[in-house]
């Protein structure tokens, strides 16, 4: 199981998008437009399924929880 993450155009930072998936499931996600709101530009991202990385995990300097402490 990972969690998705897409690429802000504004900033071109990755994100989580809060979906967690296997590989074996998104490959099978019908490629439809899903909307996500970016914690970095605060605007609603649409994007397709295909354009998400799938990855095991995150590191924690890069939650955007902890992006705020810096």
């Amino acid at each position: 199981m990972g969690v998705l993450l897409i690429k802000c155009p504004n900033t071109g930072r990755e994100f989580a998008t809060g979906i967690q998936v296997d590989a074996d499931t998104l490959s099978r996600v019908p490629q439809e437009l899903t909307h996500t709101h970016c914690p970095y530009c605060k605007v609603e991202h649409s994007w397709l399924p295909r354009e998400a990385k799938l990855v095991d995990a995150i590191p924690p300097g890069d939650w955007i929880e902890n992006q705020n402490r810096r």
